[in-house]
C-alpha cells in the first residue's frame, strides 16, 4: 500500500535531441505534468543535477528532492529521491530511456516508483489513488502532447540553431 509506479513507452514525432532537451527544462514541468506546482534545478555539477519539486492536489502540497544523472550518450536520465534533503514523500526512483527511430522520431521509455507515507495514501480517496497513477505513468504523453503543441515549437527552433 502506498506504492505507486509502472513503465510506460510513447513514439514522439521528434527528434531524440529534441526531446532530450525538453526533459531538461524544468522550467516546463509546471505546464506540461499534471499536478506540478514548481520544479527548479538547486544544483547542477556535470551530468548530476539536484531538482526541488512540489507537487500539489486538492488539500495537499508535496515538496522533495530528487538526485539526477544525465547520460547523454545513450539518452538515459534517471532519478531517485534525495534521502538527506527534507521530502515528503517515502521514495522514489526510476528514468527516463531514449531511442531514436527512422524519420526523425524519437520512444520514449519511461520507468518510475514512487512509495507515499502510509499516513496520506490512508486519507486518499479511491479516484485519488488512481489519478496520481495515471499522472505518473503519463508522463511520456504528457511530453508528446507538449512538443505536439504550439508552446513545444521552440525546442525544434532550439535545435536548429545549433
Amino acid at each position: 500500500q502506498g506504492f505507486y509506479g509502472g513503465s510506460s513507452f510513447t513514439v514522439i514525432d521528434a527528434p531524440v535531441d529534441v526531446v532530450w532537451n525538453t526533459l531538461q527544462d524544468w522550467g516546463v514541468y509546471k505546464k506540461t505534468f499534471a499536478a506540478t506546482v514548481n520544479v527548479k534545478e538547486v544544483s547542477r555539477k556535470g551530468n548530476q543535477s539536484m531538482i526541488h519539486y512540489r507537487m500539489g492536489y486538492k488539500f495537499i502540497t508535496l515538496d522533495y528532492y530528487m538526485n539526477i544523472e544525465k547520460d547523454p550518450s545513450k539518452y538515459i536520465m534517471s532519478f531517485h529521491l534525495a534521502q538527506n534533503k527534507p521530502h515528503d514523500i517515502s521514495a522514489s526512483k526510476g528514468y527516463w530511456r531514449l531511442f531514436p527511430q527512422k524519420g526523425g522520431r524519437t520512444l520514449v521509455a519511461y520507468v518510475v516508483a514512487a512509495e507515499i507515507p502510509m499516513g496520506l495514501y490512508n486519507v486518499l480517496k479511491p479516484e485519488w489513488k488512481a489519478m496520481v497513477q495515471r499522472n505518473l505513468v503519463g508522463a511520456p504523453n504528457d511530453v508528446k502532447k507538449l512538443l505536439a503543441s504550439p508552446r513545444g515549437q521552440k525546442y525544434f527552433q532550439n535545435l536548429a540553431s545549433n
